[in-house]
């Protein structure tokens, strides 16, 4: 066989196995799907901390009900699991800041995690933000989700469970490819993109970002790279850019630190005002990409 023989052969090789890569790639990598494509859209993403948690208590049916209300973008929560392995909706990994666990428990730093399922589902989570939020419980993922995306996308912040759990959810509830997961914990987040290649994934710190934290955290195959916004620096916006993904800063309620970010490029604000955030929005001229 001669070197132009040998060429041929290789390249027929190499363009068969090309072909058969394309045949069996998922056409979720040619389509984007619909989690994505909000990320990936143009334009200031406004995301509701907790629901709109400065009108309702955070992190219930009534907050999320009111950011949906207030047209967020996402709606962002926060979930533990129960003693026997239920995702609930809470912030805290212990119950006394938002429910009436020690009126009703008779014990304080009760945590989560060593209570059941029905046993969360007793407690008060709305009186201890107003009487008007009287009854409120604390709702479980599974609920949460139902109602967020009935007029939003959820922007789920696991605070501890494994990888497997929630992503077994999140395919039973066919919902997968219509929600975002963020976590400080990064390892969770590598974890994620194993389990479910096509789940919109960010990474969370609170750290003083510096480059190599920055490019460690586009290394976890994140989608989207969100930092406290006092830890971040404006021009770092555009390293994140760069590495090929979106920049968003959390937590956000004065208009002019929005609409200084806005300005230098920042992808999503999460904030616990949507409403005001969105009139920001509106008012700044954004930079073009």
């Amino acid at each position: 066989m001669n070197l132009s023989e040998s060429f041929s052969l290789s390249y027929i090789s190499c363009l068969s196995w090309s072909l058969l890569l394309i045949a069996v790639m998922p056409s979720s990598a040619a389509e984007p799907t619909p989690a994505r494509k909000l990320v990936n859209a143009p334009g200031v993403l406004i995301i509701a901390h907790r629901g709109n948690s400065s009108v309702a208590p955070e992190n219930t049916l009534p907050a999320f009900a009111k950011a949906l209300a207030a047209k967020a973008d996402l709606v962002e929560l926060d979930y533990h699991h129960s003693a026997d392995g239920v995702p609930f909706v809470l912030h805290d990994d212990n119950l006394d800041r938002t429910t009436n666990a020690q009126e009703l428990l008779g014990k304080q730093k009760v945590l989560v995690v060593d209570l059941p399922a029905a046993e969360l589902a007793r407690l008060d989570a709305g009186l201890w933000y107003s009487d008007d939020f009287k009854g409120t419980k604390l709702p479980t993922l599974v609920e949460a989700l139902t109602a967020i995306q009935s007029g939003s996308t959820t922007l789920i912040e696991r605070k501890a469970g494994d990888a497997a759990t929630l992503v077994k959810l999140l395919e039973r509830e066919k919902l997968t490819e219509q929600v975002v997961v963020q976590a400080f914990d990064w390892e969770f987040v590598k974890e994620c993109r194993k389990l479910s290649p096509t789940l919109t994934l960010c990474t969370l710190s609170s750290k003083a970002a510096n480059d190599e934290q920055i490019q460690a955290a586009a290394a976890t195959g994140a989608d989207v790279i969100v930092w406290n916004h006092e830890k971040l620096r404006r021009e770092q916006v555009g390293l994140i850019h760069r590495l090929g993904k979106k920049a968003w800063v959390y937590t956000i309620d004065d208009p002019q630190h929005a609409a200084d970010f806005i300005t230098a490029g920042i992808d999503g604000v999460i904030t616990n005002k949507p409403a005001t955030m969105i009139r920001v929005r509106g008012a700044v001229n954004r930079p073009a990409p």
